[in-house]
């Protein structure tokens, strides 16, 4: 048995990460791999301060008319002391003044005799963020191998951490083969077709933990292939090829007399065979099928698993829950691909999609993947779908 996600599963425990890393500023740290578990610098916040525009008072003093002694401004330095039956205006941001502890926000005040009249119904701490209540000093905010997202890196910058540790990127070498495939820039035969394959794939693994070199179009002969393959400069080199036999063999036996061992061959999943799989020492050849749509998706399933498992990511592809409209026959014994778009909750797949059809890849960004023994599924039957996304 074949499964594509046992393959995957299998993948990702026997690859090893590369214990290389680099030191980026955090604003060229988008979508880096981690290299180090980080723990708060200090409380956050840091002191006490105000959610928002208001009056602030200690809320013991609330049943009492409060004199308004000033007003208080986010980034003031000045330690400020309420006195009983006192009150500030303060604005968001703001520090808490000592022995204050409540606020009332602006669009409820109410002024008589220039004293602040507090409603009765506020509770103690309303619109106070306390020091330390989203985390305290020494807390562990991110793991290593966590994957820096705007949000996880706005959460270092407000540590005051400029400069992070990362994953040193991968090295990646694309390349298409084929005597009949031209580059789009050129004039074509009747006889060639485009080659959209490395396009399609280079525009896929566009992600700033790679560094991605581009050979070219390399002909259907032994000791090209072998040149190309040959190398240990890039961590994965990534081939897509036509369905000749010659090719084929080509392809094997350059990687054969390289002395390339074979991690897998063979999935049974519908549009991603054949894709095939290749180790020497610590370098990897991922060889996809040369149909443009069989080929990103298996770069979809297989190169980021590679890719983001020698990085040392934590990552995991994520599941949309939806409900099938109709109910589709499916082939058992292997995992069926089915492509669509999701509405109102529904997945609507395209039934025309075929190895073949750039347009169904074009228009649709939800895939849907059978269990290996499912013969159907039911109309309503809720599902499970992957959103088809970048790198």
């Amino acid at each position: 048995m074949s499964d594509l996600f046992a393959q995957l599963a299998l993948l990702k425990k026997h690859i090893e990460a590369r214990d290389e890393f680099e030191f980026v500023s955090i604003q060229e740290a988008k979508n880096r791999v981690l290299f180090e578990d980080i723990s708060a610098n200090f409380d956050s916040p840091s002191f006490s301060n105000s959610a928002l525009d208001g009056y602030v008072f200690a809320f013991e003093d609330k049943d009492e008319p409060l004199n308004i002694k000033g007003s208080i401004f986010a980034g003031d330095f000045k330690e400020y002391e309420l006195g009983k039956n006192e009150a500030y205006k303060i604005m968001t941001g703001a520090k808490i003044p000592n022995n204050a502890d409540t606020v009332l926000m602006i669009e409820d005040e109410l002024i008589k005799d220039g004293k602040l009249i507090v409603k009765k119904d506020i509770k103690a701490f309303n619109a106070v963020r306390i020091r330390g209540e989203e985390f305290k000093k020494d807390e562990l905010l991110l793991k290593k191998g966590e994957i820096l997202n705007s949000a996880r890196i706005a959460l270092l910058a407000s540590q005051g951490i400029s400069k992070l540790k990362v994953a040193k990127k991968l090295n990646i070498a694309v390349f298409s083969s084929g005597n009949e495939v031209v580059e789009p820039s050129q004039k074509k035969e009747d006889f060639q077709i485009y080659n959209a394959n490395a396009s399609a794939i280079i525009a896929m693994l566009g992600n700033e933990n790679l560094n991605i070199s581009y050979l070219g179009i390399i002909k259907d002969k032994l000791d090209s292939i072998k040149q190309a393959l040959g190398t240990d400069k890039y961590d994965i080199v990534i081939t897509s090829g036509g369905a000749s036999v010659g090719e084929a063999d080509f392809m094997k036996q350059a990687l054969e007399e390289l002395s390339f061992k074979e991690i897998f061959s063979k999935t049974e999943a519908k549009f991603i065979k054949p894709t095939k799989l290749f180790c020497k020492n610590s370098n990897f050849v991922l060889v996809l099928p040369g149909n443009t749509v069989s080929a990103l998706f298996s770069l979809f399933f297989f190169a980021k698993t590679l890719i983001f498992s020698l990085l040392g990511a934590n990552f995991e592809f994520e599941f949309i829950s939806a409900k099938c409209k109709d109910e589709i026959r499916l082939k058992n014994k292997r995992n069926n691909i089915l492509l669509g778009e999701l509405e109102n909750g529904y997945f609507i797949p395209d039934m025309s999609l075929s190895a073949a059809k750039i347009t169904v890849l074009a228009r649709n960004s939800y895939i849907f993947i059978s269990d290996y023994f499912k013969e159907s599924i039911k109309e309503n039957e809720e599902i499970k779908l992957i959103k088809m996304l970048d790198f």
